[in-house]
């Protein structure tokens, strides 16, 4: 517990209420939003860092498909969406024996490993496991599995020990799984969701969520890590690896405080924004409405509705609401809105997105009126 790695911890905690604040600040739609970003991000991230081919619609389709409760079978990385999205709203929980950690691979994985390299023991891989350079040989997994057995247990164990700060169980954790290599391929990408868990138990649940993005942007910094804790002259140190870990940990919070605050500056505009379109003498005429057609205009009502939509606009890989999601950010029922969505919609102001359900998004007017441009 060097100085260093003291000063680490309370950086990474000193960001913590700074974070809450900034996300207490989002309006609800904006959150969830933004939630779905980050579990978009997050997810494309850790794909690209094991050169896993996936796009952020795949994965924002997979999200439609948890949300609406279909079969997550029906769509490629449902699962480990649902994995992330229940990080995000601090639903999941950290394994505590070694079939969670085998059902946790189950998941993360669901669908992306081949045959020849699914596990061949009673939890893990029977036989060994090499990473190579492409030139030469740079680690190779604990070998048999009772061996795996061994280290994924003491892993747990040390997860437990309350003796240990919270930050360094995770970080040592990780350390942990990733040299044990319990598997034939996924190892990656299940080391880093369980690292999420991990940290999900001392940061914010959606802040856990921010680490895979900025590992992807450090990706050599992060492999290096590891190279150099399994160097023989290191000796098993393992601080050198835990300094390197937890300043990607300290990035990753200020990036997220940083996008954070950006964000909620840009609601807040937008907010001012709608408040003088709403008293401007000329209402409705400003937004493109009249004030003899029907349904009757009321300001409040189309003030919620372009301010829902403007935080979609901001947030959502889409950019599209739900008619039930308006009508609830109204106060009234959809069939009380549609009519109303329809009057934009004929002013140019929104559009129809889907059908079924009914979905809609801000027009390039509706941009400009709102003064979203460039945004």
């Amino acid at each position: 517990m060097t100085p260093e790695v003291a000063a680490l911890i309370e950086r990474i905690m000193s960001f913590e209420p700074k974070i809450q604040a900034e996300w207490d600040g989002l309006p609800g739609h904006a959150r969830r939003h933004y939630l779905h970003r980050m579990v978009i991000d997050e997810i494309q991230a850790t794909n690209e860092i094991e050169q896993v081919r996936s796009t952020r619609k795949e994965i924002s389709e997979a999200i439609k498909v948890v949300r609406s409760e279909q079969p997550l079978a029906t769509k490629r990385f449902a699962e480990m969406v649902r994995l992330y999205l229940d990080i995000g709203n601090d639903q999941a929980e950290s394994p505590q024996t070694l079939d969670d950690i085998r059902a946790a691979y189950d998941a993360v994985t669901r669908g992306e490993i081949r045959d020849e390299d699914a596990p061949d023991g009673l939890r893990f891989r029977q036989g060994p496991v090499s990473i190579t350079s492409g030139i030469k040989v740079v680690h190779t997994g604990v070998f048999p599995e009772s061996a795996i057995d061994d280290a994924l247990t003491l892993m747990l164990s040390q997860g437990r020990d309350d003796s240990i700060p919270r930050l360094i169980r995770a970080v040592v954790a990780h350390f942990i799984f990733e040299y044990t290599h319990p598997f034939y391929d996924g190892n990656g990408r299940t080391g880093r969701y369980l690292l999420a868990l991990d940290l999900r138990q001392v940061l914010a649940p959606y802040a856990s969520l921010a680490l895979s993005a900025t590992v992807a942007d450090n990706k050599d910094r992060y492999y290096r890590a590891f190279s150099d804790a399994e160097n023989p002259l290191n000796r098993g140190d393992l601080t050198p690896y835990l300094v390197d870990m937890l300043e990607i940990i300290a990035e990753a919070q200020h990036r997220l405080l940083l996008d954070l605050s950006e964000r909620r500056r840009k609601i807040e505009t937008l907010a001012t924004r709608i408040q003088v379109l709403l008293e401007d003498e000329q209402f409705p005429l400003n937004v493109g409405l009249d004030r003899e057609s029907a349904p009757p205009v009321v300001g409040d009502d189309i003030g919620e509705v372009l301010f829902t939509l403007g935080q979609a606009h901001h947030f959502d890989a889409n950019r599209a609401v739900k008619l039930n999601t308006l009508a609830d950010a109204v106060g009234r029922s959809s069939q009380f809105v549609r009519p109303r969505l329809r009057r934009l919609d004929d002013a140019g102001i929104i559009e129809t997105v889907t059908r079924k359900p009914l979905r809609f998004r801000l027009t390039a007017r509706g941009v400009s009126l709102l003064e979203l441009d460039g945004e």
